[in-house]
């Protein structure tokens, strides 16, 4: 089966329990589909004979730690997108391995430090990073960050694995510095030709301001298991991996 011909299915349906996916996931999903790495992406998905290692790298809403309350974080939600709801048949991806070195309190310099535990020792197909919440309230140094995150993104091609950087979602804590985190972590994946997904571009469309939605989060820069889903669902559609008939994405998201 060709995901290819499925990443339009729940574009206009009650999948998310919210109103219909903004422009912006669209856009980012055209943006992604002409780099090398969604064609590279897409093949190694499209091969039911080859497992893919998917790991997840940042912070503590990667770690998914504490503000979910014992429900599924949006990096366990996807190893259910992917190695059970993807195919007609589920299970056909069986074998995939969805690791999470998510840390609460982590930042890409942090990172960094871990890397040889983190990332070094192993060999993953498909990485995905995001860091930056922490960033920009502990490192306050923007330059430094775009250094850091692009340091990361080198890694992870030298290990012959696909990077998604993905954009942290919006936060209530009213820090200004946010907006320009999120535009640093679009001007490097711009610059790496990386696979981007977009977290905050679609929580600013569907707040209609630089805050999140209230009820995605459980406190000011984490958000709750409602905010989960909805970060799992957008990194599906903006990578074009949309299971048709996906429990999953059809969960409640308030």
């Amino acid at each position: 089966m060709n995901i290819r011909n499925i990443t339009a299915t729940l574009a206009c349906t009650a999948a998310l329990c919210t109103p219909c996916m903004a422009d912006s996931v669209s856009d980012t999903n055209a943006r992604n589909a002409k780099l090398a790495d969604y064609q590279a992406l897409h093949s190694r998905v499209d091969d039911m004979q080859k497992p893919v290692f998917w790991l997840f790298l940042g912070d503590s809403i990667t770690h998914g730690c504490q503000h979910v309350k014992g429900f599924r974080s949006f990096a366990e939600l996807w190893m259910e997108i992917i190695k059970w709801e993807y195919t007609n048949r589920p299970g056909e991806r069986k074998n995939d391995i969805v690791l999470n070195t998510g840390v609460s309190g982590e930042t890409a310099t942090g990172f960094l430090k871990e890397a040889p535990w983190r990332l070094g020792q192993f060999n993953p197909d498909v990485v995905f990073i995001m860091f930056g919440i922490n960033d920009a309230n502990k490192v306050k140094d923007l330059a430094k960050f775009k250094a850091d995150l692009t340091a990361i993104v080198k890694m992870v091609r030298k290990k012959k694995a696909i990077p998604v950087l993905q954009v942290p979602m919006l936060t209530t804590d009213n820090n200004n510095l946010r907006p320009r985190y999120a535009e640093a972590v679009r001007s490097v994946a711009d610059k790496e030709k990386c696979l981007l997904v977009d977290h905050a571009a679609y929580w600013k469309e569907i707040s209609g301001s630089d805050s999140a939605k209230a009820k995605w989060m459980n406190n000011a820069i984490h958000p709750n298991e409602f905010g989960h889903r909805v970060m799992a669902a957008t990194i599906a559609k903006e990578l074009g991996i949309t299971p048709k008939n996906s429990p999953t994405l059809r969960l409640p998201t308030e």
